[in-house]
């Protein structure tokens, strides 16, 4: 807004005073919101009270008409032809100026209405039965899509109902329900039990996939977050060390112990034995098996992230010294990378992970230098093993 414009920001006091003026611009608000023409003819039927001669003040009228034309440039106005006895402004033409149009609503407090809120309310409406809460959700969440109207997004949330009669997973409701997008509802499955409170229960938890490389009799299990460096010690066939491959898996639950919600995939020729001597340990169902665990990644805030998330799942795992110290070496020697320049601006320092290591040495040392370094840039021959 211009400074000019500012300046007629407080409404003019005839604004309030002349309930004609008013009208008037309400009207073509009116217009805007319902696509018509922004344009009026002046008559009788239109701007009555121009016409009531019995009133002293129709010519103050048309001045402050005028004045929304040659001050305010909100309206233009097009003389048409008159006779003699006709007023200048009879059968004029009126045209709204739309680039007014939020000066206007400020003038008369009528914030804007929202097109695609009418249309999503109405459509709602119709289909509120679909839902097992009646609707209720939607009256007061909007879901907006860009490529989407309110009817087809409603539609599909509808679909969901018919899909939970049968226990099927978040990504599959999502691809059957959601234009074959199976990642649409990933963030939004606390929505889907809202929207059918009776029929979640069929909602399957989808099992997190670790792949491990595992060792016949294991002391020490290595999280490992990249994938290049953990087929590269899986090379190694570390003593005693079971590696399992976390990519950005973040473990924010105790849920991935719990039967079910894991599912295992091993590197390798494995016998039934080990692996089920690994897995009563992973769900914590062999009392008698004591294994030290470790996590190894990115010497960067994620990394970090990732190790205080694991510490849900398992209270005492700790920071790698033998990965991480040639990492926190290359740091100190300057061959980090800065955090803007790597794509990792938007990186957020957790602070504290609990682990004594990475709170003491690793972190400070990554906020002193304000770089980080991949954990790919330690090649195995430098590993003190």
């Amino acid at each position: 807004m211009n400074a000019e414009e500012k300046g007629f920001r407080s409404r003019p006091r005839w604004v309030d005073e002349e309930p004609m003026v008013a009208g008037l611009l309400d009207t073509f608000l009116h217009k805007l919101e319902h696509g018509h023409r922004l344009t009026m003819r002046v008559n009788s039927k239109t701007v009555p009270e121009l016409f009531d001669f019995n009133n002293e003040e129709t010519k103050y009228l048309w001045s402050l008409v005028k004045s929304l034309n040659n001050e305010y440039h909100i309206l233009s106005i097009r003389y048409g032809r008159t006779k003699p006895f006709q007023e200048a402004y009879d059968n004029a033409q009126l045209l709204f100026n739309d680039e007014k149009e939020e000066l206007v609503r400020d003038w008369l407090n009528r914030p804007a209405l929202d097109p695609y809120s009418l249309v999503w309310h109405e459509a709602l409406r119709k289909m509120a039965d679909k839902f097992e809460d009646h609707g209720q959700t939607f009256s007061e969440q909007i879901v907006r899509l860009p490529d989407r109207g309110p009817e087809q997004t409603l539609r599909a949330f509808a679909r969901i109902g018919g899909e939970l009669q049968k226990p099927i997973t978040l990504r599959a409701l999502s691809a059957r329900c959601f234009w074959g997008d199976s990642k649409f509802l990933d963030h939004r499955e606390e929505l889907v039990r809202t929207l059918y409170p009776n029929s979640s229960h069929n909602l399957q938890s989808r099992p997190v996939l670790m792949t491990v490389d595992l060792a016949s009799h294991f002391r020490r299990v290595l999280f490992v977050e990249n994938q290049d460096t953990f087929l590269a010690l899986s090379q190694m066939a570390l003593p005693e060390v079971s590696l399992v491959y976390s990519g950005g898996f973040r473990g924010s639950s105790a849920r991935i112990r719990t039967p079910g919600n894991v599912a295992f995939s091993y590197l390798g020729i494995t016998d039934e034995d080990t692996r089920n001597a690994f897995e009563r340990w992973w769900l914590g169902l062999d009392d008698d098996k004591v294994a030290k665990v470790y996590f190894w990644g990115d010497l960067d805030f994620t990394g970090m992230a990732i190790l205080k998330a694991l510490r849900v799942c398992f209270p005492k795992i700790a920071a790698w010294k033998t990965g991480y110290y040639p990492l926190l070496k290359r740091l100190e020697q300057g061959l980090g990378h800065d955090q803007e320049s790597s794509g990792k601006e938007r990186q957020k320092d957790p602070e504290l992970t609990g682990c004594e290591i990475a709170d003491l040495e690793l972190l400070p040392a990554m906020r002193a230098a304000g770089e980080f370094v991949d954990q790919e840039a330690v090649l195995m021959r430098e590993l003190e093993i």
